[in-house]
């Protein structure tokens, strides 16, 4: 979402380059692995995927910059506290059913060997040793939101975690990627001013699956009272209840773009790639034309 909409990021791709030794925040256009001749994308120069990089982060007065449009992080907790009472953040997240989540981890983990939790010795597991095995993560998404990542969960945990994501988050579900993607756009007033054309071209490949980076690894799952299911549902049993209260919401949230067009990104859209470039009213950076076959600046 954040590279057709050309936000400006905040990932672990940020200290790609060598910018992880950066003094100073700073908008950064790392190269792209590979051959691809495109334009690099813009990122701000820290790593939200670790608790040391947010702590980097904020020593740099990251917040208060206001140079990302975006912030992608795991951690709940230290991400919230990244942000100031004069540079405020909004959650949002895609959530996954607990079960799909779990099956997909299983045949990404074993063959992702670009990922510090690679394991190659799960080829010649089963998904059921696996749901029976410490390496299977357990209520994932309860002990993110409920700050609680070891040791035995409570109801108490689980009400944390629901409460949190009711106050916090926009949620959206990735089973409905299409209106969970156009309820953001509609929330965070997001729309394309860069080439609309082109973002919309990027849009749609997002929808259908392009940005997805294991699925050329999906493997069917099991169906509900499977022997894997039930096993996996056992690892996850709060994760299920949370994932039920977030479809309700999912459902009470459409009130909070209500009388909005679906098509929001597109009204009044403007293109700074074009000629003459068009901006709108309050103003516009567009992002840097780097080549990800240029040199270095």
């Amino acid at each position: 979402m954040g590279g057709c909409h050309r936000f400006v990021q905040a990932t672990e791709f940020g200290v790609t380059d060598g910018h992880d030794a950066d003094t100073e925040v700073a908008i950064v256009y790392p190269r792209v692995p590979g051959d691809a001749d495109t334009d690099r994308s813009p990122f701000v120069n820290i790593d939200s995927s670790t608790v040391a990089g947010i702590q980097r982060a904020k020593a740099m007065g990251f917040a208060d910059a206001q140079l990302a449009n975006v912030v992608v992080s795991p951690f709940v907790y230290e991400t919230n506290d990244l942000f100031t009472q004069t540079a405020k953040g909004r959650f949002f997240s895609v959530f996954r059913h607990p079960i799909d989540r779990a099956v997909s981890m299983f045949y990404y983990i074993r063959v992702a060997d670009w990922e510090p939790s690679y394991k190659p010795e799960l080829k010649d597991w089963t998904l059921e040793q696996y749901a029976q095995s410490d390496i299977v993560e357990n209520n994932w998404m309860t002990r993110q939101l409920s700050n609680q990542l070891g040791g035995e969960l409570t109801e108490e945990n689980l009400n944390k975690a629901m409460e949190v994501v009711r106050r916090k988050f926009l949620v959206g579900l990735m089973t409905q990627i299409e209106p969970t993607t156009a309820r953001a756009e509609k929330f965070f007033r997001w729309k394309f001013h860069v080439n609309p054309p082109n973002q919309e071209a990027c849009r749609e490949r997002l929808m259908s699956g392009g940005a997805n980076s294991n699925k050329a690894n999906k493997k069917e799952g099991p169906k509900e009272g499977d022997e894997a299911w039930n096993l996996l549902a056992h690892q996850n049993n709060f994760d299920l209840r949370l994932y039920s209260y977030i479809e309700q919401l999912f459902v009470e949230q459409e009130a909070f773009v209500a009388g909005l067009p679906d098509n929001f990104r597109n009204v009044d859209a403007t293109c700074c790639k074009c000629y003459p470039a068009t901006f709108p009213p309050e103003g516009f950076t567009c992002p840097e034309a780097v080549k990800n076959g240029d040199p270095d600046a």
